[in-house]
């Protein structure tokens, strides 16, 4: 549910100093208030995930670890006014946004391009802003586009993913993947590729125009193309 900005602007401070109440209250008694005190404030900020784990406390366990229960009230309250609204207790705080890596798909198959751009769209560090069809079409693409990453097929008409790699290594942008069943990782081609530059080779699926590619190969992809990018790895979805 999305919170007032105007109120949480004024709820987190106040909150702040309540909790650093209940973590250096003395007793009992001054822990309830400090208690009372932030369950009025979480109401009033209309907070409800807050409110909820105030009426976990009641009654106060035993032992009750005020300073570290008055750390994780605040760490919350400070996730839900960054995120503008209420969100589920010890729920992790959402990533920080990065830039979106803008990516280019070559290939001569408008199956396969709508294939990888649906595997790359899965995660959301990557935005296709172009798509080519042949290389020389590619190359006139990352001219004008400067993309940041190229997912680049191999076997493709007027131009092939090689020359494409030959003229992008004197003057194009990015990096590159190669998506492609001639470039098989270990071969000759792709030995050639990775000399050429690109940064991993990725098979296609079995059969150019096989609809598995997004749920076989997908996972592959994101991988290979987070690896480029210079993205944790561990992080794909």
């Amino acid at each position: 549910m999305s919170l007032d900005p105007e109120i949480l602007a004024f709820f987190l401070p106040e909150w702040e100093e309540a909790t650093t109440r209940l973590a250096g209250a003395p007793d009992e008694a001054t822990q309830r208030r400090a208690l009372d005190a932030m369950g009025a404030l979480a109401s009033g900020a209309e907070i409800g995930s807050l409110n909820a784990a105030l009426r976990a406390l009641e009654p106060l366990p035993e032992p009750f670890d005020a300073p570290a229960t008055a750390a994780a009230l605040t760490a919350h309250a400070r996730a839900v006014v960054a995120a503008g609204e209420d969100r589920p207790f010890g729920a992790p705080a959402a990533p920080p946004a990065g830039p979106v890596i803008r990516t280019l798909v070559v290939d001569d198959s408008a199956m396969m391009r709508r294939l990888v751009r649906e595997s790359l769209s899965a995660d959301p560090a990557f935005a296709v802003v172009a798509e080519a069809a042949d290389g020389r079409e590619a190359l006139a693409r990352i001219a004008e586009d400067a993309p940041d990453l190229i997912m680049l097929d191999i076997e493709m008409p007027v131009l092939d993913g090689l020359g494409v790699l030959r003229d992008w290594a004197l003057r194009g942008t990015g990096a590159v993947v190669v998506v492609s069943s001639a470039a098989v990782p270990g071969g000759e081609v792709a030995a050639e590729a990775r000399r050429l530059g690109a940064c991993t080779v990725v098979g296609k699926p079995s059969g150019a125009f096989s609809p598995d590619l997004g749920e076989r190969q997908g996972e592959a992809i994101r991988r290979a193309a987070r690896k480029a990018a210079g993205l944790p790895v561990e992080a794909a979805p």
